[in-house]
């Protein structure tokens, strides 16, 4: 069997990996896809998708959620919990013995520094770069903020990781989004807490999402001020009243920054968040390089999808000119 694509995905909730199949099925294009459900059908290491049948290797998500049946016997919510975080941690050791296995060139962004993104890390090579971003610090009190309100009048929290949703033992769920701190909030804050990373507010125009395909970038413009509940962080979504997006051209110099920010990190997809501040100036913000393209594909029709199983056929027949 010659050497195909490789899809690592999973198996709900992700309808981007679909389209992108739907495109491959219709060029007629062979593709293999393991969802991380799938894993736990895998009878032994020698079921994990191989090297030599793999000719590249698209990592798109990993896993939606665990199979029930892995659950304690007598629900107990704190043990419950640190039961999920042993399960996570075993499957991850499994699903990244894939990044060993098969060789790194083959994967489209490099599995390790994907799997290992670090925020402040991303933003200290923007800078390097040239990327305008926003003035960024970890601070453990209030006196720390108290002092940086003196220079800037409003802050913003988020996390140094990522944003979780967060589940209580009746079920409940709480999403954690990009929050403002100001002088008049300032009270509310504790005078000691776990180390925490706070941005300058910048007052936007608009906010961009950008997703960038092999060396190319199709940004789409998201008019989220307006609306209250968008105002900090566009991913509070407003299903009534919905944030008004457009296509948009990025400056040619930003484009080829951004490019060298993510070749120097082994990316060819992945999604990058700008904001547009009221006197014209970009300010980079972080990348994902997991990040949904089906919000900036279908409004702005780019065909992202189609694009994407193009560049992955292209590898395909790359990767058989090499061993011919």
């Amino acid at each position: 069997m010659s050497p195909q694509i490789l899809i690592l995905s999973q198996s709900h909730l992700e309808s981007t990996t679909d389209a992108v199949c739907q495109w491959l099925d219709h060029f007629r294009i062979p593709y293999r896809r393991v969802n991380g459900e799938d894993f736990f059908d895998f009878q032994h290491l020698g079921d994990l998708p191989g090297n030599t049948d793999t000719s590249v290797v698209w990592y798109r998500r990993k896993i939606s959620s665990y199979p029930v049946k892995y659950s304690l016997k007598k629900d107990d919510f704190t043990t419950q919990y640190t039961l999920k975080r042993f399960l996570a941690d075993e499957f991850n050791g499994l699903h990244s013995f894939l990044f060993y296995t098969i060789d790194r060139r083959k994967w489209l962004n490099d599995p390790i520094s994907d799997a290992n993104l670090n925020k402040l890390h991303v933003l200290a090579l923007a800078r390097k770069y040239g990327l305008r971003t926003p003035f960024t610090d970890v601070v453990t009190t209030r006196a720390a903020i108290n002092r940086l309100l003196g220079s800037y009048p409003e802050l913003i929290v988020k996390p140094v990781s990522e944003c979780i949703l967060l589940e209580d033992a009746a079920g409940g769920q709480y999403k954690m989004l990009t929050k403002t701190v100001n002088k008049a909030a300032l009270a509310t804050v504790p005078e000691k807490f776990f180390p925490s990373l706070v941005q300058e507010k910048i007052i936007k125009k608009f906010e961009i999402r950008t997703f960038y395909l092999d060396g190319e970038c199709h940004s789409m413009a998201i008019f989220s001020q307006n609306n209250r509940k968008t105002q900090d962080d566009f991913r509070n979504y407003d299903n009534l009243r919905p944030n008004r997006t457009v296509p948009y051209k990025l400056p040619a110099e930003l484009e080829h920054q951004l490019d060298l920010l993510m070749q120097s990190l082994g990316f060819r997809t992945g999604s990058i968040d700008l904001m547009a501040d009221m006197q014209g100036n970009y300010h980079f913000l972080e990348i994902n390089p997991e990040g949904q393209f089906g919000m900036v594909s279908y409004p702005c029709n780019y065909y992202l999808e189609k694009k994407m199983a193009r560049l992955l056929h292209k590898n395909t027949t790359h990767e058989k000119e090499i061993h011919q």
